[in-house]
């Protein structure tokens, strides 16, 4: 049995048909055994208990939640909280080829899997959900109402992290779950900052007539950055690997390389929008839309090591969180990004040091060394993360 699109009244209509052969017409004919619906189905269908929210939506070390949706909106079965996990969300299947033995090849550009399958035929003839991946079910992580930043609005320039937890807390304050997103904003150069704060992701997004980044055939007016994407470009950055941005030959998306395939460059990528596993790149790369982000809006891509100091032995009675820093994800100030080890110490509730150092001498007289505390907090975050 295989997939067949029929298109009537300029609506595409997914058939499961049977191919055999007819000894009165000696030829082949299809035989309809199920009308699937529409293409795309799960959109058209009643939604019942979904709801479309302006939401961004990612799966842990998946191409899921691509760093470039296709729109703001997101129909899911959406839990009540503002954010956390447990969305679920409709299956998006696409062709995308044929399958080794020339049966048609479908894609979920949802869940990340092929359909098509002897066990996915049969699971459509014998339920009433029509065409549903095996991954449909899988809970994923959202946030409702997402931070959106236009980088025309903040000429002191946007800083955006990858935001870690503690390499060190004597703090009460639990450290965060996995990753989060930090973001400073300032309106003016050298002003204020307006935000200076953790979200479960941040969307960037331009004005219609000024895209962010893009190439010949595709424009990109919207970013968005979520803990998995914004994990593995900052890993990428810390090791040196070499990032790029790569487009879907078939369908001009930008690829987005997570997990094990952002930690290994490679030249044979697999679009997670279509389906296609045929890109290459010229050299073995990790590709992240992120990377052309930063490209396109780095006015400053310089670094320099602070020059203070800091000894935590002046602080005895005092609690303390420490973290290194880290390359931001995205950094549009005119200002050179400044490196060291980031402290705060509380007196009682009152935060008293808020600050990088060059250097810091710790409680028990030794310095502390960035690279360690850099892999500390790398290694709670996985172990953390949900």
């Amino acid at each position: 049995m295989r997939i067949k699109r029929v298109l009537k009244n300029n609506i595409t209509y997914l058939h499961l048909v049977e191919e055999g052969y007819s000894p009165e017409k000696k030829k082949g004919e299809n035989k309809i055994i199920k009308v699937l619906g529409v293409e795309e189905q799960e959109l058209a269908r009643p939604l019942n208990d979904m709801t479309e929210e302006f939401a961004v939506v990612w799966a842990e070390d998946r191409t899921l939640g691509n760093a470039v949706p296709f729109s703001e909106r997101v129909i899911g079965k959406f839990p009540e909280e503002d954010s956390g996990s447990g969305v679920i969300l409709p299956c998006d299947i696409v062709p995308c080829g044929k399958f080794r033995n020339g049966a048609e090849r479908w894609w979920c550009r949802t869940h990340q899997v092929h359909w098509g399958v002897k066990a996915d035929l049969q699971q459509a003839v014998q339920g009433d959900e029509g065409i549903r991946c095996s991954n449909s079910t899988q809970p994923m992580h959202y946030t409702k109402n997402p931070l959106v930043i236009n980088p025309d609005d903040y000429a002191g320039g946007i800083g955006i992290w990858a935001a870690l937890p503690t390499a060190i807390n004597t703090t009460d304050e639990p450290d965060i779950n996995g990753v989060l997103i930090h973001v400073h904003v300032r309106p003016q150069f050298q002003g204020k900052k307006s935000i200076d704060s953790n979200f479960p992701s941040v969307v960037i997004k331009s004005c219609e007539s000024s895209p962010l980044f893009g190439n010949a055939l595709i424009n990109i007016q919207r970013v968005v950055i979520a803990p998995p994407s914004a994990l593995a470009y900052l890993e990428a950055l810390i090791n040196n690997l070499p990032l790029g941005t790569l487009y879907c030959n078939r369908c001009q998306h930008p690829h987005l390389d997570l997990g094990d395939f952002a930690r290994n460059p490679h030249k044979k990528h697999f679009c997670g929008n279509c389906g296609v596993d045929s890109n290459w790149s010229k050299t073995p790369i990790v590709s992240s839309p992120l990377n052309e982000l930063a490209n396109k809006l780095t006015k400053n891509p310089n670094f320099v090591e602070s020059d203070r100091t800091l000894d935590l032995r002046d602080y005895q009675d005092c609690q303390i969180k420490v973290w290194s820093s880290t390359p931001g994800v995205l950094w549009t100030s005119q200002l050179p990004q400044e490196m060291g080890i980031h402290v705060h110490i509380y007196q009682g509730k009152k935060k008293i040091v808020d600050d990088s150092f060059g250097k810091v001498t710790g409680f028990d007289g030794s310095a502390l060394e960035r690279e360690k505390l850099l892999m500390t907090m790398l290694d709670k975050a996985k172990k953390t993360a949900v």
